[in-house]
């Protein structure tokens, strides 16, 4: 429980920051890192405060929230690998000229 109790509030900071941002910028980039830290945040509050709460088929719903978080993670890496590589490639061609 020290580590749930420890990740839930860098969890909601990420999650607020990141909300902040999206909204200031207006990029849907934002969104997918806004989707998971919401996801992991809620995964830690249900560990938190309701841990013997259950899906149908006997899944913990925590547990089940973490298995939801990483295609969504995946999503955020992914995209914000892409636009580090097209910074990078962007900045690259600006120091050629």
């Amino acid at each position: 429980m020290l580590i749930t109790g420890v990740l839930l509030p860098i969890f909601l900071i990420h999650l607020v920051v990141f909300a902040i941002l999206g909204l200031k910028r207006r990029q849907p980039y934002y969104l997918a890192l806004v989707v998971t830290f919401s996801v992991l945040s809620a995964a830690m509050l249900v560990r938190l405060f309701w841990p013997e709460a259950q899906l149908a088929n006997g899944m913990a719903v925590d547990q089940a929230l973490r298995w939801a978080a990483w295609p969504v993670a995946a999503v955020s890496i992914t995209w914000t690998v892409v636009r580090a590589v097209n910074r990078r490639r962007g900045h690259a061609g600006m120091e050629a000229d």
